[in-house]
């Protein structure tokens, strides 16, 4: 499923959910969905409501409206939270679809990959008493900057050990 479709699925899914909780669609809340599912990484609320006001959208949105959305849309499925160290960020959910993540613990980079070989192991692990409806699974390290970077002050360290002695 592509951005285009995947957006397309989740308006139609939060329109099913604000009629059947007797909530009005505004065009604050398909912005706000629309910045989430364009976007190619998970985002912090006050990312979201920087970008609502100032982004293209350039809408008048307060950030007690980012987070109720943000609220409401997790609540409808939309959107799940990650939770990275002491921080919080929400990304769509497209149902049936994992994410790889490799996140550096030096920088914060994180980039998604594809890895069929662990679709395929998680697609066939049977768990009992519980519906799987998406995964996530976060690998942490080192880039390859912050690598070089720790190699070049592990060499300092050890060249200043050996100058001591």
């Amino acid at each position: 499923m592509d951005k285009a479709d995947g957006l397309s699925q989740a308006r139609q899914n939060l329109a099913d959910y604000l009629r059947l909780n007797s909530l009005r669609n505004t065009p604050e809340r398909n912005a706000l969905l629309e910045a989430i599912y364009q976007a190619d990484v998970p985002m912090q609320a006050e990312e979201l409501s920087k970008l609502m006001t100032e982004g293209a959208a350039s809408l008048r949105i307060s950030r007690a409206t980012v987070y109720n959305n943000l609220k409401l849309f997790e609540e409808a499925g939309l959107v799940r939270k990650i939770f990275q160290e002491d921080r919080i960020f929400f990304e769509r959910t497209d149902k049936n679809r994992g994410v790889i993540r490799l996140i550096c613990s030096g920088c914060g980079k994180t980039t998604e990959m594809n890895s069929d070989k662990v679709r395929r192991q998680i697609a066939v692990m049977r768990t009992r008493r519980f519906n799987a409806t998406g995964w996530v699974l976060n690998v942490y390290g080192f880039c390859g900057k912050c690598s070089a970077d720790l190699k070049r002050k592990q060499n300092r360290l050890n060249k200043k050990d050996k100058d001591k002695k």
